[in-house]
């Protein structure tokens, strides 16, 4: 095992990880402002991704397709991209976070932990222009605004600590075994498809004994709770239960078992 200087302790750890936000605040922003500058468009393909995205989708399941949901079908799929697409990025920016910073990981002593969390707070950054285009596209398209469209912002800090876990067991899972990197665009196209981004579960499951397992499906009742909160609609107060207990579970069991591996980062 390596000299990291691990603090004895989860609860050490956490808190040596915690008193370095200001560096990874810093870290985040750096990052964030070095992407994509030597495209003519810049930081700017951090909204036009998801919106390109949204507008292909949208021409295959809401045109051609006609999978619709009446005429906020354009803002029900733009919340569903963009909320979906959050912890997309930031599962993934946590997995090659590890292997791509090998040489800082050489060179310094410091809670690894740092690395998936930086990186997770990064794509927090990049969100925060595609959730201001949420709201425009819901004002575009007609949908009213009303007191619960200040809920959303909450629930995607919720949202946020959600990542941060799958960030953490998805960077101890890369360096351990590479190839699961290759696998994570698979696993996250399973999960577009059955997590509602794309059309209403409800309909599809009114009836069906399957569709308790949208319920427990952590990304569907994120996207869910953001979409009742500027659509309206039915609240479902047990998919915030879920949503809450996956986000413990997942921060606990990614924070201890990160920590677990913390001498074998970066050795080959």
């Amino acid at each position: 095992m390596w000299d990291v200087h691990v603090p004895p302790g989860n609860v050490a750890y956490f808190r040596s990880v915690l008193e370095r936000r200001d560096y990874m605040v810093y870290a985040a922003s750096n990052e964030l402002r070095s992407r994509q500058m030597n495209s003519v468009l810049g930081n700017l393909w951090h909204l036009l991704n998801p919106m390109l995205q949204i507008a292909v989708y949208f021409v295959i399941f809401g045109v051609v397709l006609g999978v619709d949901r009446g005429e906020d079908y354009f803002v029900f799929l733009s919340i569903g991209i963009f909320v979906f697409g959050f912890t997309q990025r930031s599962t993934t920016s946590g997995a090659n976070s590890i292997n791509n910073n090998k040489g800082l990981l050489n060179a310094f002593s410091f809670p690894r932990a740092l690395l998936p969390v930086t990186s997770t707070l990064t794509e927090a950054l990049a969100t925060v222009s595609p959730v201001m285009v949420m709201y425009v596209v819901a004002l575009v398209s007609g949908v009213t605004p009303t007191w619960t469209w200040l809920l959303a912002l909450p629930l995607m800090g919720i949202q946020l600590l959600f990542n941060f876990g799958w960030a953490l067991v998805a960077a101890r899972a890369t360096s351990s075994v590479r190839d699961i990197s290759q696998l994570l665009p698979f696993i996250f196209r399973l999960l577009l498809y059955g997590s509602g981004v794309l059309f209403d579960v409800q309909r599809y499951t009114e009836g069906r004994s399957y569709g308790w397992i949208f319920d427990f499906n952590p990304v569907y009742c994120i996207v869910t709770l953001v979409r009742w909160c500027i659509i309206g609609g039915e609240f479902r107060s047990d998919l915030l239960a879920i949503f809450l207990g996956w986000t413990v579970l997942v921060g606990l069991f990614g924070l201890v078992w990160f920590r677990a591996g913390e001498g074998t980062y970066g050795r080959d």
